[in-house]
Order: structure tokens, then C-alpha cells, then sequence
């Protein structure tokens, strides 16, 4: 997170090879990219998915000098946001990081049942504005 800052805004690589890996060796429950911003696009996904949505706040990455909030906000990061099962996320943390050892790894929250509310976590990036 922490595209506009960083100076990283609308100047990404796509993570094609990454989701393409993904889906053929641990094929995710869900997955998009993060165009919007974390705080827009996890609950989207969580909604999407039938679910609710909790963010561990601790355990989102930002760029250096970068706030929690940009990072959540910001928006145009168009890194991957994926759910998986909690107990194959060991063995997707060992082979990513064989596979890819240039680019980390986050666990960021968890999907929870979705009678929970979803929290606020801000609008996330408004492309109108």
C-alpha cells in the first residue's frame, strides 16, 4: 500500500505470472487485484464471497513513510488480494516463496461468517474524485 506516496501510481506491474501461479498449483477460493485499495476491495471480495471481513492491521505492508491508512486507501497498488484456507497457507507461504523470492508474502486478515458486520475501514480509492 501507499501507492500515491511512494510515487507508484499508475505505474505497476501486473501480477499475471503471480495469479496465473496461483491458480494452477493452489487455486484460491477468491482472488482479485487491488485496484481500489484494500479498504474498498476486501470487503468486496468478503461480500462477494458470502462472507464477512477482518483485517489485521498489524500485518498490512506499506511502503516506507507510508501510514496503515494509505495503505488501506491509497488504491492502484494492483497487488493480488486472495482467500484460501487458513490451513494451506503454510505450504502457499514455502512454494511462493521459492517461486517468487523477490515478493512478499502478507497475511492481512481473515474472511469471517458473514452475519458479522464489515467494518469500516475507509472508501478506499475514488477514481471520480
Amino acid at each position: 500500500g501507499g501507492s500515491l506516496r511512494s510515487g507508484r501510481h499508475l505505474d505497476f506491474v501486473p501480477r499475471l505470472r503471480e495469479a496465473a501461479w496461483l491458480a494452477e498449483h493452489f487455486r484460491p477460493s477468491a482472488m482479485m487485484d487491488l485496484s481500489d485499495g484494500l479498504a474498498a476491495d476486501a470487503p468486496r471480495l468478503a461480500r462477494a464471497s458470502g462472507c464477512g471481513v477482518r483485517l489485521d492491521w498489524e500485518s498490512i505492508p506499506c511502503t516506507p513513510g507510508c501510514s496503515v491508512e494509505e495503505a488501506l486507501g491509497d488504491g492502484e497498488d494492483f497487488e493480488l488480494l486472495l482467500a484460501m484456507d487458513p490451513e494451506r497457507v503454510p505450504a502457499l507461504s514455502a512454494a511462493w516463496a521459492q517461486a517468487f523470492p523477490e515478493l512478499p508474502l502478507s497475511v492481512v486478515g481473515s474472511l469471517v461468517d458473514g452475519s458479522e458486520a464489515v467494518p469500516d475501514y475507509g472508501k478506499g480509492y475514488d477514481h471520480f474524485q
